[in-house]
């Protein structure tokens, strides 16, 4: 656990630091790279941070769900146009995001631990909803949406995020049916 912790800890701190600060103008040039790679890749350091201290948990059921209505209520305002072009042009608010999705991974991951199965499927379901409906969006628009970044770019952006929300809602489909598989034995 303590060799965990070691190997871990510093290295969730470099690549925050790689992300946040040394890579951050290039993940920022293009909508793909910034909201495909830099948000993900802070979300799996949170979470990644979560399992170096695997005796944490939320045991209550009522913050367990306000913390994951907090955690959707985090990817779906970055996941808006505004704050996708402040984040971009204000690095300081850029850095609010990355500490933000830090953060919500390093929760995501205590509240998991102790929450209902379904409440999991739930959660997993709505964020799949969410990045479709995202993908949809900004696959389908002909108009500029996010003023930092190209209709291209974010044509492309669109069409990785109905990949992802597809993945996602397979990955969620097969570990609801294993659970009533084994549920039913």
């Amino acid at each position: 656990m303590f060799t965990r912790k070691i190997i871990i800890i510093p290295f969730v701190i470099a690549m925050f630091y790689l992300l946040s600060f040394f890579w951050n103008d290039w993940l920022s040039i293009t909508m793909p790279r910034h909201q495909l790679i830099q948000l993900p890749a802070m979300l799996l350091l949170g979470i990644l941070l979560a399992y170096c201290f695997s005796t944490l948990a939320i045991q209550d059921m009522y913050w367990g769900i306000a913390i994951l209505i907090f955690i959707m209520a985090s990817f779906i305002f970055w996941m808006l146009p505004h704050s996708i072009d402040v984040a971009v042009i204000n690095k300081h608010f850029n850095r609010v995001m990355h500490i933000n999705m830090l953060l919500s991974g390093f929760l995501l991951i205590l509240v998991f631990r102790k929450i209902f199965f379904e409440v999991k499927i739930l959660f997993l379901g709505m964020i799949t909803a969410m990045l479709l409906a995202s993908g949809i969006t900004l696959s389908v628009f002909n108009m500029l949406l996010c003023s930092s970044f190209s209709i291209e770019q974010q044509k492309q952006t669109g069409l990785y995020l109905i990949f992802i929300a597809i993945a996602l809602f397979i990955f969620t489909a097969i570990t609801f049916f294993s659970y009533l598989r084994n549920r039913s034995k």
